[in-house]
């Protein structure tokens, strides 16, 4: 008797085994490839951003920077200057104040700057300016000008020069306003140690309003996903039309961990940097040239890099070749310029 020959239909359980490993190891695959890919979108999209906000921010303190003691056409040191603008602690101009930074604030710092950054500021002619078109003796305690174009108002601060001298003064009346025609700047007594300027000064004269800028770094109060703070570069600043009162801190740009600046020094007065020295070492700041900036930024993305103490650590040096610490895993980078300041260089 013949029996008949069955054929197996089906998978056996070792085939079964064998594609179900398969499966899983492509899973897995497909899985570590997803999550790499995520990972490097996250960490190229921090890259952008951080790039994008320290352009923004080198871009803004290097103006300020280079425009410091600046007052029309010339800068403060290159020309007299006479100041009867009250409180004179406000109004001081000279070439030692005209740019002054603060090493490694404590947390009594008055602008409440993140502690151990640093804090720069800079003081300057505005940029805008109007001219003087009558009552131009310094016994006359009012000026006529063109036209307030800059919007002067009540007790601003504000100098009039011609190149050679200045004197800066605060408004005591309320001028007309923009296209309104010519108007008149008083500057009385009271808001005013004198109500007399220094010189008689001719009709090229010009007056600007006077901007005394701070830069520091201050917590936004906002939070990443993950809970942690998210930092940022700020400015303060007295300017024209504030009416002689400091305005509130502006966010300039998030994402800064830390400000830190040294300066060229000038030790032997021949226009030309010698050492740069912190905030702390700087004995006189009217011989400071150049300023260097260091800006540490992160991302807005938590846990893109390793933490420090991890395997995948970011490692990350600052100027002073100190490694940077990272216990938010967001990605970091340095970045590192010098401005130099105008009319202090050769």
């Amino acid at each position: 008797m013949r029996l008949k020959r069955v054929k197996q239909l089906g998978f056996g359980l070792v085939e079964l085994m064998i594609a179900v490993t398969l499966g899983i190891l492509l899973s897995t695959a497909v899985i570590q490839v997803f999550l790499a890919t995520s990972t490097s979108s996250k960490m190229l999209d921090s890259m952008a951003q951080i790039q994008e906000n320290a352009r923004f921010a080198m871009r803004f303190l290097s103006r300020e920077i280079r425009m410091a003691g600046y007052m029309g056409c010339s800068s403060i040191g290159a020309a007299g200057f006479n100041n009867i603008a009250l409180p004179a602690s406000t109004a001081i101009f000279t070439p030692g104040t005209a740019l002054v930074g603060v090493d490694n604030v404590t947390g009594s710092d008055a602008k409440s700057a993140v502690v151990g950054t640093d804090r720069l500021t800079i003081k300057r002619a505005s940029d805008q300016f109007i001219t003087l078109t009558g009552n131009l003796s310094p016994d006359n305690a009012n000026i006529q000008v063109e036209n307030n174009s800059v919007n002067f108002v009540k007790e601003d601060f504000v100098m009039v020069t011609d190149c050679l001298n200045g004197d800066m003064f605060r408004i005591t009346n309320t001028p007309k306003k923009k296209g309104e025609g010519q108007t008149t700047l008083a500057h009385a007594t009271g808001s005013n140690s004198d109500n007399k300027l220094s010189k008689i000064y001719t009709g090229e004269a010009e007056v600007f309003g006077f901007q005394v800028i701070d830069f520091f770094i201050a917590d936004t109060g906002r939070k990443s996903s993950a809970g942690n703070s998210v930092n940022a570069l700020y400015f303060q600043q007295l300017t024209l039309t504030s009416g002689g009162v400091v305005t509130a801190p502006t966010e300039l740009v998030e994402g800064i961990e830390n400000l830190q600046l040294s300066y060229g020094v000038d030790t032997n007065a021949d226009r030309a940097v010698d050492v740069y020295q912190t905030g702390a070492e700087v004995a006189d700041w009217a011989t400071v040239l150049s300023v260097r900036v260091e800006l540490i930024m992160y991302g807005s993305q938590d846990n893109v890099v390793g933490r420090t103490g991890a395997a995948d650590a970011q490692q990350l040096s600052d100027a002073s070749g100190d490694l940077v610490a990272n216990n938010d895993g967001r990605l970091r980078q340095v970045f590192t310029n010098v401005f130099t300041i105008r009319n202090r260089l050769q």
